[in-house]
């Protein structure tokens, strides 16, 4: 049986590729898709650029790992093991809801893209913008996928085609509003609201300015005028762990504990509307998005 997914090269001249994968998925803890994924990049072999990588690592986790190894604190072979370590970067496009028919498609690609100084992939950066995130820049090879995921008993791998790469597609349709959300202040709207009809072609420095975004060693956030999406970092999870999530909203807090182990727990550093605020797991990754109370960029993530 098997499912389909889409195979879309970096290059523009080379064709997307609809695919077939052997055998059924029906459990994310035996997922040997993502394994497959992984396997790809890591023989795609690439040289990544040590002194970017240093830096994004500083960044994430706030160590200078360039400094520990000088200091001999790091020896050669583990620093070179933790730089040439493969993984697979999973952007959640469209989220498991009632409204999608708990249906999710994720991009796979590339986490050390920027490193590698990889080639922007303007099918994938256009596909993802036409669901409504203006600006947003895919790197590399990339791999997009369709899961059924009712978030509490049934997981599975489900076919996407080639068919389903056109900006016309319904599922494309759903995620935009989807992501529209309750107001007109969302970042689409901003780029309709500037004359673009085609989220393809947005320039991202168009809207680099409007809206704050950071990471760090557990955590990546980014906003729109509407809400706030945090991506929990937590290695290992698994479907059958979102029991073991618990997500706590407040006017101006946030707590965030998986598997007893506190992530977050902080003051935000604007006010939400808690009932509006929501948490999903899909595909291993813990998405938390934050409904604001008052329209307006957040400086940060986190009050000072």
């Amino acid at each position: 049986m098997g499912f389909k997914y889409v195979f879309v090269p970096a290059s523009p001249n080379d064709d997307m590729q609809e695919m077939e994968y052997e055998t059924d998925i029906s459990e994310l803890e035996k997922d040997t898709f993502r394994t497959f994924v992984e396997n790809f990049f890591a023989a795609a072999g690439q040289t990544a650029d040590r002194e970017i990588l240093l830096n994004q690592l500083k960044e994430r986790t706030g160590v200078d790992i360039k400094e520990k190894a000088d200091k001999g604190e790091m020896d050669d072979k583990m620093l070179d093991k933790l730089l040439s370590a493969s993984s697979v970067e999973i952007f959640p496009v469209q989220l498991p809801t009632k409204e999608t028919g708990f249906q999710a498609v994720s991009v796979y690609l590339d986490d050390k893209g920027v490193a590698k100084n990889l080639e922007e992939n303007v099918r994938v950066s256009g596909l993802v913008q036409a669901c409504g995130y203006p600006g947003q820049t895919i790197r590399g090879d990339c791999f997009i996928g369709r899961v059924f995921d009712d978030t509490e008993d049934e997981w599975r791998r489900m076919d996407f085609c080639l068919k389903d790469c056109s900006t016309d597609a319904e599922w494309i349709h759903t995620t935009k509003l989807q992501r529209a959300n309750r107001k007109s202040g969302d970042l689409q709207s901003m780029a309709n609201s500037i004359g673009v009809n085609n989220p393809a072609r947005i320039d991202p420095s168009m809207l680099a300015d409007a809206a704050p975004k950071g990471e760090t060693a557990d955590y990546s956030w980014k906003q729109s005028e509407d809400e706030v999406e945090v991506t929990f970092k937590k290695e290992g999870l698994q479907k059958g762990d979102k029991k073991y999530v618990k997500v706590a909203f407040g006017r101006k807090r946030l707590r965030v504990e998986v598997k007893e182990e506190v992530i977050i727990d902080s003051t935000l550093a604007g006010n939400t509307t808690a009932d509006e605020c929501t948490w999903t797991l899909s595909d291993g990754v813990l998405q938390v998005t934050l409904a604001k109370a008052d329209e307006g960029s957040w400086p940060e993530l986190l009050e000072a």
